[in-house]
């Protein structure tokens, strides 16, 4: 209401002086309180929004791209890196099973084993060590030249699973001197693009072993550098390293390699007291000793996100329980890998078997059971659902791309190539 207004509707005489006078600083005073008023709101209000938007974290949306399905971070990181690295594993026992699909990016053989003495083994008793004649075989050769035809890698895997030949071999210079001759000369001999090292410990850790791998990657990465253009370097690491660093000294480790492949699986083994999911997403704290994102969460505090390739399992495992539930108890020695196309034959007879189909929430993973000859059995596996949502949290976590163990356990399916095809770029 302007003053003016008030003017000519209360015409001013001497009387009322005073009576107008207090109307118009009573005015100017609700308007002040207005204005406050407005401005608490409007900040209030902003203040709200901003919270909401600071906490909330929505289940089931993603804000990255179409190719996320799935919401598994409060903050997903934004900016994709693109190209991201497909690694297949290509173990010797698979070469006659295998068909390459296009979306690898990286073939890595395995694997060469390391000697105690630092060799590369090629004798086993008194036949060819089954790594080193796969090596030679025509299959091989016919995959590396596929690879490379389109641009891709081919790396050997290089592998020691012997506690007393890891400690001998890490604690010898010597020995990781013939150990890099020996590597020369198998990087002149065959069309090699990067090195994988695949050294697991299961001994009793010291510092003094960790000191002497970490030394012994350092050593050959300088020697991988002098000698060679772009031969890359990349290690494995199991997921519970980042926790427990056992053999591996990840901050020490990671200068020195272009990745690490963190083997998300193998939570559940054949010896496991329980079925359960062999890769579960989530559920550790609750349901089963630990899972994939309680891992990665803290990988990616010591490892750039680039240099992490998500191990992915192509299997599975299968138990004679005690009964159909998802985490049933099963007997000792029941335990058995599982591939795709086992998985198939059991739902083909379904009616016969009793085959019940089942879906773990908690781990994000598929399951099933059936009774034979009258005993129970719980099979947990991979299928195009639960590697989607790994794919998913790949890309949440911008990770460097994802390795799969194994190729040739997909069988001839492409229910799991398509869904890497639509989800990872």
């Amino acid at each position: 209401m302007s003053i003016t207004f008030l003017k000519k509707k209360f015409p001013q005489t001497q009387h009322d002086t005073h009576d107008s006078f207090r109307v118009l600083m009573w005015l100017e005073r609700m308007k002040m309180v207005i204005k406050l008023t407005l401005i608490g709101l409007i900040t209030f209000t902003a203040a709200l929004a901003l919270s909401l938007w600071w906490f909330w974290d929505e289940p089931l949306a993603s804000p990255i791209s179409s190719l996320t399905i799935f919401r598994f971070l409060a903050e997903p990181r934004l900016g994709h890196s693109s190209n991201k690295v497909v690694y297949g594993f290509l173990p010797y026992w698979n070469l006659k099973k295998v068909t390459l699909q296009p979306e690898l990016t990286h073939l890595g053989y395995f694997s060469l084993t390391i000697g105690a003495d630092g060799s590369l083994l090629t004798r086993e008793n008194d036949y060819t060590e089954p790594g080193f004649a796969g090596l030679q075989s025509d299959e091989l050769l016919d995959f590396t030249s596929q690879v490379q035809e389109k641009n891709k890698s081919v790396e050997i895997v290089v592998s020691q699973f012997n506690g007393d030949d890891i400690v001998s071999f890490l604690s010898s210079p010597t020995a990781q001197t013939k150990f890099m001759e020996s590597l020369d000369g198998m990087i002149l001999a065959y069309p090699v693009n990067g090195i994988n090292l695949d050294i697991e410990y299961a001994g009793t850790n010291s510092v003094s072993l960790q000191d002497n791998l970490a030394s012994f990657i350092q050593a050959l990465r300088n020697h991988l550098n002098a000698r060679y253009d772009s031969v890359q370097l990349s290690i494995d690491m199991y997921a519970g390293a980042s926790n427990d660093q056992q053999i591996w000294n990840i901050e020490e480790i990671e200068p020195n390699v272009d990745y690490i492949v963190v083997m998300a699986y193998d939570f559940h083994r054949r010896s496991s007291p329980q079925a359960g999911p062999v890769a579960p997403l989530f559920g550790g704290k609750d349901l089963w000793d630990s899972d994939i994102n309680q891992h990665l969460q803290e990988y990616v505090t010591k490892v750039p996100a680039n240099k992490i390739l998500l191990g992915i399992p192509f299997y599975g495992y299968e138990w004679q329980t005690t009964s159909r539930e998802a985490q049933s108890h099963t007997f000792p020695d029941t335990g058995s890998t599982a591939q795709i196309d086992r998985v198939k034959e059991l739902l083909a007879q379904k009616d016969a078997l009793q085959v019940q189909e089942g879906w773990n929430e908690d781990a994000l993973s598929p399951y099933l059971s059936y009774i034979k000859d009258g005993e129970t059995y719980v099979l947990y596996y991979e299928n195009s659902r639960s590697i989607s949502y790994k794919l998913d949290y790949v890309n949440q976590l911008d990770l460097g791309g994802i390795a799969i163990w194994a190729l040739g356990y997909e069988d001839d399916s492409r229910e799991l190539w398509d869904v890497i095809n639509r989800k990872i770029q």
